[in-house]
């Protein structure tokens, strides 16, 4: 895709926005990768392409499966154009087991996790858990219904429309994975209202910058290992390398 013909919008932590002349946004998939709020940052070469193929292999998934999304096409293999929406300034985050930010915030004393639910690393949700974060803050950070409703960033309709929503997506997205052997741990979305009003699945999804996926013949052992951005987080390994065997293991399902 010619840049020339591109307006640069702005640049994220793992993409760069343009706009096209029709009004719709090119995401371009960089090789970039960022932890700890910025903190610890990198670049992994072919992560982008990998990237990029992922999260469009989700895409299809999702609309295959009636969920909304602003996904168009892939011009190229690390660039993905998509609906201009504007986006809701919430991040949903669905948990199937413990780990990460939750963990930590357990640990801190700063939260309770669900009755019945264990308080280590891998231990399961049963039916999973919803939270919510600030998108456009410097340092996004929990924020409960309350908040978002004093705030009107989403009405109560629309909480339950999206709840609705990023269980679905969770199901589909286990229930894919079921037969490649993955354990989806945990997933973060963001959602976009078109210029109507509809609420649909926006920036990108099912990739392992934004999720956690375990390999499952080892889980079962006891042990967690990553297939997504921890293997930088915890720098157990090289991050294109497992993104390319999580690929690889999707498109293995597929075939």
């Amino acid at each position: 895709m010619q840049k020339e013909n591109l307006k640069y919008v702005s640049s994220g932590k793992a993409k760069d926005i343009y706009e096209n002349s029709s009004g719709n946004l090119v995401f371009e998939f960089t090789d970039r990768v960022t932890a700890f709020d910025g903190k610890k940052k990198s670049e992994y070469d072919e992560k982008g392409e990998i990237t990029c193929k992922i999260a469009e292999y989700w895409f299809k998934i999702m609309e295959e499966n009636g969920i909304p999304t602003h996904y168009i096409e892939c011009p190229t293999p690390t660039s993905m154009l998509v609906k201009r929406l504007d986006i809701v300034p919430v991040e949903v985050i669905w948990r199937n087991y413990v780990a990460g930010s939750l963990l930590r915030r357990y640990l801190a004393g700063d939260i309770t996790l669900p009755q019945g639910v264990g308080t280590e690393e891998g231990s399961p949700i049963p039916g999973g858990m919803i939270e919510f974060t600030t998108k456009f803050e410097a340092v996004d950070r929990p924020v409960d219904t309350d908040e978002i409703l004093s705030n009107g960033w989403l009405s109560e309709k629309e909480i339950e429309y999206i709840t609705d929503l990023t269980k679905r997506i969770n199901n589909i997205m286990s229930q894919e994975l079921a037969s490649s052997g993955i354990i989806l741990a945990d997933f973060k979305v963001e959602y976009g209202r078109t210029p109507d009003g509809e609420i649909i699945l926006a920036d990108e999804v099912g990739t392992p910058d934004g999720c956690r996926f375990w390999k499952g013949d080892d889980f079962e052992k006891g042990v967690i290992t990553s297939l997504d951005k921890d293997v930088f987080r915890k720098s157990i390994g090289n991050l294109t390398v497992a993104y390319r065997e999580l690929f690889s293991k999707l498109q293995r399902t597929n075939i």
